[in-house]
This record gives structure tokens, C-alpha cells and sequence, in this order.
């Protein structure tokens, strides 16, 4: 069973002295947070707060100068970076260079970690990025330039390459970024029909209470709620963490929490 464990994590930007002990200037402090097999975990707080930083921490691109990430109880900082990209697979905001590649190329990427220097696609590879890209609604468009996509087209051709990894643990940066509503529902649901364990920060708070089975709430480098969309959505969380006034009751369909921000002219907006 794959289980994700965060324990006492600190990090510093590169421009602080990264050995220094935890003194206050960090700016990810004691971060304590666990993902269990399947579950779905969003990570929300305000700009700024790092819920980006975080991630990174997670996935052996920034290394924290404190605590630990642990898969299945290994340290992910001890193992090798091959060891971690055949199981942990990663969905950033930002788009990395695509070197002229076609939308099918970049996802085929997704197997790179799986191979050998001299090995070639095989028919798996082949029916594994068939899968990814039907699931993506991107079949038509695989011989395109993946530089030619919209930013929501290539948000989903980016969880295709990382559905392909077949990975353990799946992590996402603002995965709805750029896309209308309809593809955000979709990406979502397809992301939790997948059962993989995953850990997502989500900027749409209707978005993380409709889809997720667990929030953590980070603000200010620090971990200040965790539990069920019911248990941490509430108006004094919204008003303290994000300092805004809202209504939350639940939806009418799904029964779970929903956000309505108080907007007019008592509240300044």
C-alpha cells in the first residue's frame, strides 16, 4: 500500500542558509502531513503561503534542510532521482520545453524512467499513451506540435505523460490552471477515478471540497488545519486564513461544502 508521510519538514529559499537550524526565518516550518493509499489530498492556502514550495519538497526538486518525505517509508532524499521519477509523477504549472516534440511525444515521455540508455517503445509503451491520451480527450490532436495547444490542452497532455509513468504517488500544481469548467470537472474526476495516491494544491476552494478526500491548509509556511472538506471549510477558517467573508453551506447535489464569497459594498469589494 502506498503512503505518502511528510514529518517536521523545513525548507529555505536558496538565498537563506539552508543548514541553519529551524530559527523562525524559514519559510516552511515543522510541515506535518500524510497521504494514504488512494486518498485524494488537496493542499490550499492563500498566495504565497508554500503550497508550491512544499510540493517541490516532495518531489526531489527543492531539498529541505529539515524532516524528512517518506514513500512507502523510504526517504525520497536518500534514494536515487530514477528511483523517484518511476514512482512519483509530477503535473507543475508551468510547461516545461517541449523541444519541438509532438503532443504524442512529450506523453510517451512519461516511460522515460522506465527504461534503459539503449531500450525502445515497446507495445505496452504504446498502448499505455493510447489510454492516457483517449482519457485526456487528446487522440486527435497527438501528431500536433505540443507547442501549438492551448494552455488547457497542454495541462491535460502533462497528466497524460504522468498517467503513463504509472506512478505511485501523483502530484499536481494547480492542475485546473487554464482550463475552462468543464475540462477542470473532468481532469478532477479522472484524476480521482484513478485511485493513484495523490497529492494536489488547488487555488479553487469549491474545486478541493468537491473532489478531495482531505485538506491541509498552509499559511505562512505553516500547517494550520487538517480533515474532511466539512471540517476545515468553514467561515472563520476562510475569514482567518484568507480574509474574506463567506458563506458556506453544502450543495444541493453532492451534499458537500459550499463556498460563497461575500461580495458588495459593506465589504469593501
Amino acid at each position: 500500500m502506498t503512503s505518502l508521510h511528510i514529518e517536521e519538514l523545513g525548507w529555505s529559499p536558496p538565498s537563506r542558509d539552508a543548514r541553519r537550524p529551524d530559527d523562525g526565518e524559514s519559510l516552511l516550518r515543522r510541515i506535518v502531513l500524510e497521504v494514504q493509499q488512494g486518498e485524494f489530498v488537496g493542499l490550499i492556502g492563500p498566495n504565497g503561503s508554500g503550497k508550491t514550495s512544499l510540493l517541490r519538497c516532495a518531489f526531489r526538486y527543492a531539498r529541505p534542510h529539515s524532516g524528512a518525505v517518506r514513500l512507502d517509508g523510504d526517504d525520497v532524499w536518500v534514494k536515487s532521482g530514477r528511483w523517484a521519477a518511476q514512482r512519483i509523477a509530477v503535473v507543475q504549472q508551468d510547461p516545461p520545453d517541449d523541444f519541438g516534440l509532438t503532443v504524442e511525444e512529450v506523453v510517451a515521455m512519461g516511460r522515460t524512467s522506465h527504461k534503459g540508455l539503449l531500450d525502445g517503445d515497446t507495445a505496452v509503451d504504446a498502448a499505455l499513451v493510447d489510454a492516457a491520451l483517449h482519457d485526456v480527450e487528446l487522440d486527435a490532436h497527438r501528431q500536433r506540435p505540443f507547442a501549438s495547444l492551448s494552455g488547457g490542452e497542454r495541462q491535460r497532455a502533462l497528466l497524460a505523460r504522468a498517467l503513463v509513468q504509472q506512478p505511485r504517488v501523483l502530484m499536481l500544481d494547480e492542475p485546473t490552471n487554464h482550463l475552462d469548467p468543464r475540462h477542470q470537472i473532468e481532469l478532477l474526476g479522472l484524476v480521482r477515478r484513478q485511485r493513484i495516491t495523490t497529492l494536489a494544491t488547488i487555488h479553487d476552494l469549491n474545486l478541493a471540497a468537491a473532489f478531495c478526500d482531505r485538506l491541509y491548509v498552509i499559511a505562512s509556511g505553516e500547517i494550520v488545519a487538517c480533515g474532511t472538506p466539512q471540517a476545515v471549510l468553514t467561515e472563520p477558517l476562510l475569514k482567518t486564513v484568507y480574509g474574506v467573508d463567506a458563506l458556506v453551506d453544502r450543495h444541493p447535489v453532492t451534499g458537500r461544502p459550499r463556498i460563497t464569497l461575500i461580495t458588495g459594498p459593506e465589504s469593501g469589494t
